[in-house]
């Protein structure tokens, strides 16, 4: 570590809503010197050696949005070829989805990854080739969301503003988490990691407090309803749906524990629902 210098930074995905969110997060001037590689740039700067490699840490945002990809299985053989013998710790950010859901507890670090589909597949295959070299880091999050793009968040809100019906399900529960909570916890463990701390291997943060997908809807919809009646009836409309319907006995449980994360790096998990209600009161200004 060298005294005021910038951390410097290679990321990949810098276009994602992570990227962006992780970039832009607010940092003491000088703290980071980024070296962005968007997302279609990605595979090819790898296959020609056009990225910048004099960095301090790698941070992939790319995995987590385009993981189910034809070009994803290139992008993890080039990893292992061109990142992994730089001697940087790569960052991954990675998501509760690796997991099933079939636990009813909140998954820890040591359990695991047995989800099934492609895009779940691949994280854990980048996951276990990152963890098979030393001096990496995974972290799995929980369910992201930032207001931007086709998130759920904006694509509820523009479902209500267009006057369709929302489809929900009410047997899945999760942990919220704003992208640009990931990004203060992300500086947090690179800082920490630059200036000497030898914690590696996989650690899981998500913001505190589970809810279902329906809860999360509901959330949207009360503070959307400030600014739209339609987001009100919407609300209405599923609290009769619900009346009518019988328990749900199957539930999936999407969360994780975020004990590791606070006892290594001193990290505390935070509400989501501040962020969430600011985010739909932005979407609502613009």
């Amino acid at each position: 570590m060298a005294v005021n210098k910038p951390i410097r930074v290679l990321l990949l995905g810098s276009d994602t809503e992570l990227g962006e969110a992780i970039r832009d997060y607010k940092q003491v001037e000088n703290e980071f010197q980024w070296f962005e590689c968007a997302t279609k740039d990605v595979v090819t700067s790898l296959e020609h050696d056009t990225l910048e490699y004099d960095i301090d840490f790698i941070i992939d945002t790319y995995s987590l949005r385009h993981a189910p990809e034809n070009t994803y299985e290139e992008f993890k053989k080039l990893a292992q070829q061109k990142l992994l013998t730089l001697n940087v710790p790569v960052f991954m950010v990675s998501s509760v989805r690796v997991f099933s859901g079939d636990r009813n507890a909140a998954y820890m670090e040591t359990d695991i990854p047995d989800a099934g589909s492609r895009y779940e597949s691949a994280l854990i295959s980048m996951e276990q080739m990152l963890l098979g070299a030393e001096r990496n880091i995974v972290l799995r999050t929980g369910w992201l969301f930032s207001g931007m793009h086709d998130d759920f968040v904006s694509s509820t809100i523009g479902l209500i503003q267009s006057g369709v019906n929302l489809a929900y399900q009410d047997n899945v529960i999760g942990s919220p988490t704003p992208v640009t909570d990931v990004a203060r916890v992300t500086h947090s463990m690179i800082k920490q990691s630059y200036n000497g701390a030898e914690n590696w291997g996989v650690y899981h943060y998500c913001c505190a407090e589970e809810v279902s997908w329906l809860g999360l809807v509901e959330a949207i919809l009360a503070t959307a309803s400030q600014f739209d009646p339609r987001a009100q009836s919407e609300m209405d409309s599923i609290n009769d749906s619900l009346a009518k319907e019988e328990g749900v006995t199957d539930i999936q449980r999407q969360s994780l524990s975020c004990r590791k994360i606070f006892n290594h790096y001193g990290i505390k998990q935070r509400s989501w629902r501040p962020t969430l209600r600011k985010l739909i009161k932005d979407l609502y200004k613009r």
